[in-house]
């Protein structure tokens, strides 16, 4: 992995994406970079707690140093970088262009789900982000759990692009030493054949087993088309990662993982890997 991109708006959340970020980055032996986009708002940040004093005296840039020397001593890449960037602009727009421009293998966002909080920019941003991100985005909250064992739950539909996912997804789980379970969803719809579901169920299991030696599982599913059914789920099945795929196509009605990726960000207190996926 080249290298891992972690957007900070200086809240708790975007910290705790840090604090995961830097522990994937020792997984991983990969660079590790902070990127803030500067919108013309100040940010007090969060993390500082009760001590107006020191929110009032922080520049943007004197935060970031302050985020590298907090974390530098947990950074542990044998000849690794570990640094920040500003950009202005777009929030979303500069984040993807900053990946495209590293060739970032991962981004590590912080969301805020549906809490209610509208000031920061990630917090209304996260699913733009995802939908036009050049490589997989990994979302976290600072509530969620994250410690091994890992394991990842893994949905699969009808549609073959979610087969695409299927080597990043083997990939990190590898590098995570996670178990994974396919989870074939079944749902009497005319847009979902199960059959199809199930095959392609088989061969990803295949490729999983014939490149690792993790423990696979496939479940069926009957579920109800709803992302909480999903949630249900991985909380049963003790997943610490929901691996979903988000088709990139112009037509919206392609894959129903569009609108249901939007609203497992939104509601999912599991962190979430969301692979870009291009016909």
């Amino acid at each position: 992995m080249k290298r891992i991109l972690v957007p900070i708006d200086f809240s708790e959340n975007s910290v705790f994406a840090l604090q995961v970020a830097v522990e994937l980055s020792n997984q991983f032996h990969s660079a590790l970079r902070i990127i803030h986009v500067q919108t013309g708002q100040k940010y007090a940040p969060e993390f500082l707690g009760d001590n107006p004093e020191s929110r009032l005296i922080g520049q943007a840039e004197q935060w970031l140093e302050y985020l590298i020397e907090k974390f530098a001593g947990d950074y542990r890449v044998f000849n690794g970088e570990f640094d920040y960037k500003i950009r202005e602009g777009n929030v979303v727009r500069e984040i993807n262009n900053q990946a495209r421009y590293d060739d970032a293998s991962l981004i590590v966002v912080g969301t805020h789900g549906v809490s209610g909080v509208e000031d920061r920019w990630l917090g209304s941003n996260a699913y733009r982000l995802v939908s036009h991100a050049p490589c997989p985005v990994l979302t976290i909250r600072k509530e969620m759990k994250w410690e091994p064992p890992h394991k990842i739950l893994l949905p699969f539909d009808d549609n073959k692009l979610t087969r695409k996912i299927v080597p990043v997804v083997t990939g990190f789980a590898k590098l995570l030493k996670a178990g994974i379970d396919i989870i074939v969803l079944q749902k009497n719809s005319k847009w979902l054949i199960p059959l199809r579901s199930d095959i392609y169920a088989k061969q990803a299991e295949r490729y999983i087993k014939s490149n690792t030696d993790l423990d696979v599982k496939i479940v069926p599913f009957r579920w109800g088309g709803q992302p909480k059914n999903i949630l249900e789920l991985a909380h049963d099945k003790s997943a610490t990662v929901i691996a979903i795929h988000l088709n990139k196509s112009i037509h919206p009605f392609e894959s129903f993982f569009r609108p249901f990726a939007n609203e497992l960000l939104n509601i999912s207190d599991i962190p979430v890997l969301v692979v870009p996926v291009k016909e």
